[in-house]
C-alpha cells in the first residue's frame, strides 16, 4: 500500500497574518459602520414623520381659525425663551447630546410667611400654661389699616411659565396643541439620535481610513 501524504501548509509570513488581521478587522467596522448607518437612515424618517406630522396639525389649526391672526413664526413672541435646551454629556469614550424640556422644569415660587405672631406677655409674677393662652382669646385692639401695616399680607407670586401655546390665549385649538407635540417629539427623539448616530458615523469612517492605510503599507 501507498502512504497518503497530507501536504505541508506553509507558514504565512508576519505580515501576511498582520495583513490578514487587517483585513478582518476592516470587514468588523465596515459591518458596524453599515447597522450605524441603517439606524441613522431610520431616525432621519422617523424625524420626516414628526415634522410633516406637525405641519399637517399646524395648518388644521389655521384653517379652522377664525381670527386673524395665525399660528406660525410670524407672530412669535419678541421674549421668547428655548423651551427645550440641549445637554452635553461627556463619558470617557464619547460625549452624548440629551434634550431637556424646559417647561416641566420651571421654578415653582412659593410665598414666603412674613406674618410672625404677636408677642405674648404675661403680668409680673403670674406663670400661664400654653393651654390657658389658646382658650384665652385675644382682644382685636388695632384697626384694619394698622393690621395691615404691621402684619402685611404675603405676595402671592404667580408660576411662571414659557410655554408657547400661552402666547395665542387659554383656549387653544387641539390641532395646535397636537403640533406642539409632534415638534416636541421630533426634538426630543429623533434629532438627538440623529447628532449621535452622526458623531459615530464620523468616528467610524476615521477608524476605517486608519485601518485601510496600515493595509496599504503591507
Amino acid at each position: 500500500m501507498a502512504d497518503v501524504v497530507l501536504p505541508i501548509t506553509p507558514e504565512l509570513p508576519s505580515s501576511d497574518s498582520e495583513k490578514v488581521e487587517l483585513v478582518s478587522r476592516l470587514d468588523h467596522l465596515l459591518e458596524r459602520y453599515l447597522h450605524t448607518l441603517d439606524a441613522y437612515q431610520k431616525a432621519q424618517q422617523q424625524l420626516t414623520k414628526n415634522l410633516s406630522t406637525g405641519y399637517l396639525s399646524l395648518a388644521q389649526a389655521n384653517f379652522n381659525n377664525n381670527a386673524h391672526t395665525r399660528y406660525g413664526q410670524d407672530y412669535f413672541d419678541e421674549r421668547m425663551q428655548a423651551s427645550r435646551k440641549i445637554v452635553i454629556c461627556e463619558d470617557e469614550e464619547k460625549p452624548t447630546f440629551s434634550v431637556v424640556s424646559q417647561i416641566a422644569n420651571d421654578a415653582t415660587f412659593k410665598p414666603k410667611d412674613t406674618s410672625s405672631p404677636p408677642d405674648g406677655s404675661a403680668a409680673a409674677g403670674e406663670t400661664v400654661s400654653t393651654a390657658e393662652v389658646d382658650e384665652v382669646p385675644e382682644l382685636d385692639l388695632q384697626g384694619p389699616l394698622e393690621k395691615k401695616k404691621n402684619h402685611p399680607e404675603p405676595e402671592t407670586k404667580k408660576t411662571p411659565t414659557n410655554d408657547p401655546l400661552r402666547w395665542f390665549g387659554v383656549l387653544v385649538p387641539p390641532a395646535l396643541r397636537a403640533a406642539q407635540a409632534s415638534f416636541a417629539t421630533a426634538v426630543e427623539s429623533p434629532v438627538t439620535e440623529l447628532s449621535n448616530l452622526l458623531k459615530e458615523l464620523r468616528q467610524q469612517e476615521i477608524e476605517i481610513g486608519r485601518v485601510r492605510k496600515q493595509i496599504k503599507k503591507l
